[in-house]
């Protein structure tokens, strides 16, 4: 029989500690200085910026979708790599934190549109390896 570590005194499995810190670590990029700066190059003039995918201008927000209260941001410093290779996975935390945290040249300036493709393509490619892993 297997034996399942725990965190948190016996209360998080494995997989619950990694989300937290991985929420955590995302959360810190927040303030992470090349991030802000590669918004803030993407600016064309006031409120309006940029997408380095389609190339097409935009504003900065959008208006919620149905039902919601809050805009929604479309521009986004996206990571370019991703930080997790969707054909790989997870390696470790050192080079999570590595690419995480890299320099302006590793972020990408993208608009709401284009950065839910680029999400949604990561994950498909994410999910095919995941099956082909239980295989």
């Amino acid at each position: 029989m297997a034996v399942v570590k725990t965190r948190n005194n016996g209360q998080w499995t494995e997989a619950r500690y990694t989300s937290f810190i991985k929420s955590a670590l995302r959360s810190a990029t927040g303030r992470w200085g090349p991030k802000q700066n590669v918004i803030r190059e993407a600016r064309v003039s006031r409120g309006m910026y940029k997408c380095s995918c389609c190339e097409r201008e935009g504003p900065a927000t959008l208006p919620p979708k149905e039902g919601n209260k809050r805009r929604i941001r479309n521009i986004v410093a996206d990571h370019e790599p991703p930080i997790i290779d969707p054909a790989v996975g997870f390696t470790n935390w050192d080079d999570y934190i590595k690419k995480m945290f890299c320099e302006i040249d590793g972020f990408q300036a993208v608009c709401h549109e284009c950065h839910t493709k680029k999400t949604k393509e990561e994950r498909q490619i994410a999910t095919e390896r995941r099956r082909n892993e239980k295989l």
